[in-house]
């Protein structure tokens, strides 16, 4: 064996021919490979939660945005005029058509207090609208369910429908309104309490109550502070009749004498000429508004612009017949004269089921002898010139002072049951602060 040796050679027992690299590299690549896959894995299960909860809560949010949007609607609504079944507003005065507080709402004439209206079955009414993605569609019905088709597509179609709770423990005046938002319209109903498309839906409550439009009703058929200067009635001007004994039967209600004799009609038995009142506390109301602010509850600013008020432009001059349609349109609502007022049509403004309450801001006329109205008339113009006879049946309230022109008669016949059903069914709807509920 020695012989086969090389020369020089140096033989070590044991030793390999090739020594092997690159197994530990190896493991480690693989221990990394493992590692950077579950971190992808990690960070990819968190990415599809984050999605699947940015999603949940933009679903969420735009239910409760469509259910605030709801209740917005619902209380401006509330203080609108006559609507059809799709909530648009009616244009011809003739129609029937019931305002969306009537069709929704029973407000007792007695009490004031307020019951929700149902179907024949007994369950509620619910108004309702949807965002077909171009512009939002509602239904307005008097019987059974709202009426609305699914908009086509998968988008997001937003939707709310409205519900009315008067409950016997709320104030008289006051309702619970309830608006359920969604993200889509379900095709049974709006805003189904169990969805099953998983979007989302939110569910809003508040109280609303109404801002009576006369919160104090005047005590007599015709009440003048007479300040700057005393009212002048003129002879045979003035016919004030009140036969009412709860209402105390006063026929003039006045802060000075009145210049001019007015024949006056009170309760059966009673001296006609104490009924007239001259009050002396009348006078400091006729400034400063605060003659308007006790009969109304507010400034006369914030009257003209609450919404029940309906504000008409009269700079040159108006004619009873567009008062007329504006009263016949607006049931509930309150009809400002914003200039002078000529009542000049024989046909009636108002009725004792529908009384109509005008705020005259200007000088009243009745160039129609057979002019009427049932309501209550409150004037800032110190003159009604009537060349033919006005007949009011409600009350008459001057500003400040009055003066009948004649030489037609004004009569003025107070109603208390007129005046009870302005005070109790006429005015806006507000929100009752704190009654905010999402829960």
């Amino acid at each position: 064996m020695t012989a086969l040796l090389r020369p020089g050679y140096r033989w070590q027992r044991g030793a390999p021919r090739r020594r092997q690299h690159g197994l530990a590299t190896l493991v480690v690549v693989m221990l990394l490979l493992l590692v950077m896959a579950l971190v992808a894995g990690y960070t990819n299960r968190n990415l599809f939660f984050e999605q699947r909860v940015s999603a949940n809560q933009y679903r969420a949010t735009q239910a409760l945005e469509a259910a605030e949007a709801g209740l917005e609607w619902g209380l401006a609504m509330l203080s609108a005029g006559r609507i059809d079944a799709t909530c648009q507003p009616v244009a011809d005065p003739a129609s029937a058509e019931p305002s969306f507080r009537q069709r929704y709402l029973q407000i007792d004439d007695v009490d004031g207090s307020i019951e929700a209206l149902t179907t024949a079955a007994g369950a509620p009414l619910q108004p309702a609208c949807v965002f077909d993605g171009a512009a939002w569609r509602c239904s307005c019905p008097t019987a059974g369910a709202p009426a609305l088709a699914e908009p086509a597509g998968l988008d997001s179609h937003p939707a709310f429908r409205l519900e009315f709770e008067g409950a016997p423990g709320l104030p008289a005046g006051v309702v619970r309104l309830q608006a359920v938002g969604c993200t889509r319209l379900d095709a049974a109903q709006v805003c189904a309490d169990e969805a099953s498309s998983g979007d989302g839906r939110a569910v809003v409550t508040v109280l609303v109550a109404l801002q009576s439009a006369l919160r104090t009703p005047p005590v007599g058929a015709v009440t003048v502070p007479g300040v700057p200067a005393a009212p002048d009635f003129g002879v045979g001007l003035l016919r004030a009749v009140n036969a009412d004994a709860v209402a105390g039967g006063v026929t003039l209600h006045t802060g000075v004498a009145p210049v001019g004799v007015a024949e006056l009609h009170t309760v059966p038995g009673s001296p006609a000429a104490e009924s007239a009142v001259e009050d002396a506390t009348l006078v400091p109301l006729g400034a400063d508004d605060l003659l308007f602010n006790h009969l109304f509850g507010m400034e006369v600013a914030t009257y003209g612009d609450q919404p029940g008020t309906i504000v008409v432009d009269c700079d040159a001059g108006c004619g009873a017949a567009g008062v007329r349609d504006m009263v016949r349109l607006n049931p509930g609502r309150m009809v400002w004269i914003d200039g002078d007022l000529d009542l000049d049509i024989a046909d009636p403004i108002g009725t004792p089921d529908a009384p109509a309450l005008l705020v005259v801001d200007g000088t009243l006329t009745a160039s129609d002898p057979a002019a009427a109205v049932t309501g209550m008339i409150y004037t800032f113009g110190d003159t009604s010139g009537v060349p033919g006879a006005l007949t009011l049946r409600g009350a008459l309230v001057a500003h400040t002072t009055l003066t009948l022109a004649g030489p037609g008669t004004t009569t003025v016949v107070y109603d208390r049951d007129v005046l009870q059903r302005l005070r109790l069914t006429h005015g806006s709807f507000v929100q009752v602060p704190g009654s905010w509920r999402d829960f």
